[in-house]
């Protein structure tokens, strides 16, 4: 670890890379308040007239970003330049996998699927096609929102403070991740606000306690 990552601390350093920390603020403030002002799911009605290609592709691929695969992409090329900071990212994504199942079957809240046939009124929504639909009660908080926002999240504190700008393109991947299940009828806002924030969460744990094992 050289003197710069030394310098910041997980969470702090997280915050101090403005242009990480810039584009997350503007998310969860203006969601925030998106989810405060609009009638719950309501917001998934809204992007009906925005599914249709590219679009439909474009956030199909996205999603990607919150699966083992997105960790195994961006983790091989770190695990090959500093081992130990892939070692960190396996670690995170390992870790998301049973904290997220866990919350989803203590919380239980309706898939938005599942949310609308129960009030007959999943004709008002327009469904991607090629999709599989998740139904049932595991809709809060989103789990690709929290392994997306951790991953990204946490390539961003391993980045040197000379490269922070790949903070924004991090920043920008992480909330396309949580945007494309709202998209894609799989969340609610509400679930991907909270899979982010507690993917944050998680990978500023990580990197704290990876640094306090390693002085």
């Amino acid at each position: 670890m050289d003197k710069s990552q030394k310098a910041g601390s997980g969470i702090s350093y997280l915050w101090e890379n403005k242009w990480f920390f810039v584009p997350m603020l503007v998310f969860f403030v203006g969601g925030g308040l998106l989810a405060w002002l609009v009638p719950y799911g309501q917001e998934i009605v809204w992007l009906n007239s925005a599914r249709v290609e590219p679009f439909n592709s474009l956030f199909h691929g996205i999603t990607f970003g919150g699966e083992a695969w997105a960790y195994l992409l961006f983790g091989a090329p770190v695990l090959w330049l500093k081992p130990r900071f892939g070692l960190i990212l396996a670690f995170t994504g390992l870790l998301s996998m049973p904290l997220m199942y866990s919350l989803k079957d203590a919380i239980g809240v309706d898939r938005p699927v599942t949310y609308f046939e129960k009030r007959s009124a999943l004709h008002e929504v327009v469904l991607v096609p090629e999709v599989e639909m998740n139904r049932g009660q595991t809709s809060f908080p989103s789990g690709h929102s929290m392994a997306g926002f951790a991953l990204f999240g946490m390539l961003s504190l391993m980045l040197p403070r000379k490269h922070q700008k790949w903070g924004a393109a991090f920043a920008c991947l992480a909330i396309l991740v949580g945007i494309s299940r709202i998209f894609l009828v799989q969340h609610f806002l509400v679930d991907v606000l909270a899979g982010g924030w507690l993917g944050l969460m998680m990978c500023s744990l990580v990197w704290l306690a990876a640094r306090r094992v390693s002085e």
